[in-house]
């Protein structure tokens, strides 16, 4: 479903709101709801709702449903809603309108995917509302106006074993705003680590760490941050037909690439090319990899006493590396009962009911780096809600001859791994890998844009 793109989406940026009627009176008695009018009360801060409506919502959690469900009716006591429920995490657009569900949790990609079709926040849900560190993420979607709520993240991040490190003698007081230790928050320092390791490596659990960082190319979306290290980023200027390939910015990520092929990372007498991130969390292979969400972390540190810490990638000559990342938010689809939805938004959107979706999931959630102290949740939820914060999504273009095709779709399908490692075992210059990159997606466009 993901590829029938609406088009680019910043050429779509020409929504109105459907026809609704956006109104607020001080008194809701001078304000009627009709199916077309949403009605504001300045007072009581709440939106009308429409009686004897019908709406079907499809939330993460049991716990927000409940949560929903009274302060719902501590707003509006005695109104008569037909509410259609479901608990559904997270729902493509095409299930969406398949199960014909008006309110619900999705990505950016399947938002856009609806994007004529999504009624817009009323400016009164979302004013004030901090977006430090996570306006990236909504940043295209949102340009004409909120039609997408960032709720929760999905992804791999940078990791490191605080419990080794500290047990081979490094000292880890000093922590960066990106939580790194001050001595490992670059990769110049992880690469002076790898040659010390050569002569002397570290000991742990009374077994050799011959292995630093497990640099794998056998996953393209994991490699995305090693590429911008030069501070590229695919499609920056959002045309399909300009990835970037040519800049120096992308011939200096290709470069960082080269001199991490410089230094030996795996000391083992087999080193291997496989995916091993897992390895590095169940079986403590190494002090520095990638985790994501769903690695059980947590219950991995109590079973082996150990202390594992995220974080956002270090940097390379002062540039922050950033890995992709999938954003669930929500979205309503328009519908008869206009000002019913925007209360029922107005509720979600609440820091109530991110502290309810926090104790009723084990939701990674978006939350503004000014307000991860704000809510209760255990250190590793926050450290990873931080370290995305440091992330980028998928650009979402689409081709400008070929609508149903993403420009994107070019990282996930091109044979270019290869010509990454090539470089890597300094098989291949970066300034001949550039050129072969321009080459591909040359062809890849001629053989997709039509």
């Amino acid at each position: 479903m993901r590829k029938w793109m609406i088009g680019i989406i910043i050429a779509v940026l020409t929504l109105v709101g459907g026809g609704y009627v956006y109104s607020s009176y001080i008194s809701g008695d001078f304000c009627r709801v009709d199916g077309e009018t949403i009605c504001y009360d300045l007072d009581s801060k709440i939106f009308k709702v429409e009686e004897r409506s019908k709406i079907t919502v499809a939330l993460p959690s049991k716990g927000m449903l409940d949560w929903f469900l009274d302060q719902f009716y501590q707003a509006h006591p005695g109104h008569t809603v037909n509410f259609d429920f479901r608990i559904i995490e997270n729902l493509s657009a095409q299930q969406a309108l398949d199960l014909g569900i008006d309110i619900f949790y999705t990505d950016t990609h399947q938002a856009a995917l609806l994007y004529d079709q999504l009624t817009p926040f009323d400016s009164r849900i979302s004013n004030n509302q901090s977006v430090e560190g996570i306006i990236q993420f909504t940043e295209v979607i949102n340009a004409n106006g909120v039609i997408f709520r960032p709720f929760s993240y999905q992804g791999l991040l940078f990791v490191y074993n605080r419990t080794m490190l500290e047990s081979l003698g490094y000292d880890l007081s000093q922590v960066t705003e990106t939580n790194l230790p001050q001595m490992f928050s670059s990769w110049e320092n992880l690469i002076e680590l790898a040659k010390q390791w050569e002569s002397q490596p570290g000991l742990y659990n009374n077994n050799k760490v011959q292995i630093v960082f497990p640099i794998t190319f056998v996953e393209r979306w994991q490699f995305y941050p090693f590429l911008t290290a030069g501070n590229w980023h695919m499609f920056s200027d959002n045309d399909a037909t300009q990835p970037g390939f040519e800049d120096d910015n992308f011939l200096a990520s290709l470069d960082f690439i080269a001199q991490l092929g410089k230094v030996t990372w795996d000391y083992s007498p087999q080193p291997k090319d496989n995916w091993r991130y897992e390895k590095v969390i169940n079986d403590q292979i190494s002090p520095f990899g990638m985790a994501g969400p769903w690695m059980l972390i947590e219950e991995i540190e109590e079973l082996k006493s150990v202390d594992y810490v995220f974080s956002a990638f270090p940097t390379y000559q002062d540039q922050q590396l950033k890995p992709l990342v999938i954003v669930t938010g929500l979205v309503a689809l328009k519908n008869e009962a206009p000002s019913l939805t925007q209360e029922i938004l107005r509720i979600l959107s609440t820091s109530q009911t991110t502290q309810v979706a926090l104790d009723s999931t084990k939701k990674v959630l978006v939350i503004p780096r000014d307000q991860l102290e704000s809510f209760e949740m255990s250190e590793n939820r926050r450290q990873m809600s931080l370290a995305f914060t440091y992330s980028e999504i998928e650009p979402i273009v689409a081709l400008p001859e070929n609508t149903t095709k993403l420009g994107f779709d070019f990282y996930l399908e091109a044979d270019f791994m290869s010509i990454l490692k090539s470089v890597f075992k300094q098989e291949l210059s970066p300034t001949d890998a550039q050129q072969q990159f321009i080459s591909l997606y040359e062809s890849w466009l001629s053989e997709n844009n039509r």
